[in-house]
């Protein structure tokens, strides 16, 4: 049987490179190489709840989409950390103490791309069958004419957005007259709200009037942050005015 094993810096690096089914592949198989198969079981099955968990959040939960990117495998490397720490730390130090085999640096990135590639495959096939799986972009309905705001949950939250709708509310934007949809994000400190007009606004100079008063009115409930409004025509690229 092949006793070698991998150190803490190599399982730690492979966690980092491979991600979970990496880490778990790895105190698996130092588990066996230790004569701990209990031990080899358990991390075997803890690996599969993290990688569930994992993506669960990330697909199911947008708000994580926010998080830093460093989050998830951090919390990865702190949970193969306290395995090796709580279970394996001893016996690996005398393993290497006795002057027998370990895996090399190769061997462990090697792995670490293939749990990578196994890891990605079905996230790419996912992407492409289901193109819009991933896409955070929703909307919520304000009043009797259900106003809408378009607005993408990675970049903004549902908070905000129904902050922003009751700004244009006050300012009598949404009104009762006829129903309008905007897109809101965020950029930094702004909060820009995308507002489709109609040509009129090209050829009326009276028209873009309402619109300066708006962004004035809806500025006020937002003393902290800087409210900018981009009057598009037809489509979210025709900018025709940014007010700010």
């Amino acid at each position: 049987m092949d006793n070698r094993v991998y150190t803490e810096r190599k399982i730690l690096a492979g966690v980092l490179l491979g991600g979970p089914l990496a880490g778990g592949y790895f105190l698996w198989r130092d588990f066996k190489a230790l004569d701990k198969p209990t031990h080899a079981i358990v991390a075997a099955i803890g690996t599969l709840i993290v990688t569930i968990a994992t993506f669960s959040l990330l697909f199911l939960l947008p708000d994580t989409q926010r998080l830093p990117n460093i989050v998830f495998p951090a919390i990865q490397i702190g949970l193969a950390l306290g395995v090796i720490k709580g279970f394996l730390a001893d016996a690996i130090d005398a393993h290497v103490q006795a002057e027998r085999p370990v895996f090399g640096w190769g061997n462990t990135i090697l792995v670490a791309i293939l749990f990578l590639v196994v890891t990605l495959i079905p996230i790419g096939g996912l992407a492409f069958a289901m193109p819009n799986l991933f896409d955070a972009t929703t909307s919520k309905n304000y009043g009797h004419l259900k106003h809408e705001i378009q607005f993408d949950r990675a970049n903004i939250s549902e908070l905000e957005v129904d902050q922003i709708a009751g700004a244009l509310s006050s300012g009598g934007f949404f009104d009762e007259g006829q129903q309008k949809t905007v897109d809101a994000a965020k950029a930094g400190n702004r909060y820009v709200i995308m507002i489709y007009c109609n040509e009129t606004i090209r050829t009326d100079p009276e028209a873009l009037q309402p619109f300066i008063q708006l962004r004035n009115d809806v500025q006020k409930s937002f003393p902290a942050n800087t409210i900018v409004l981009d009057l598009v025509i037809g489509t979210p690229d025709n900018l025709f005015k940014r007010l700010e």
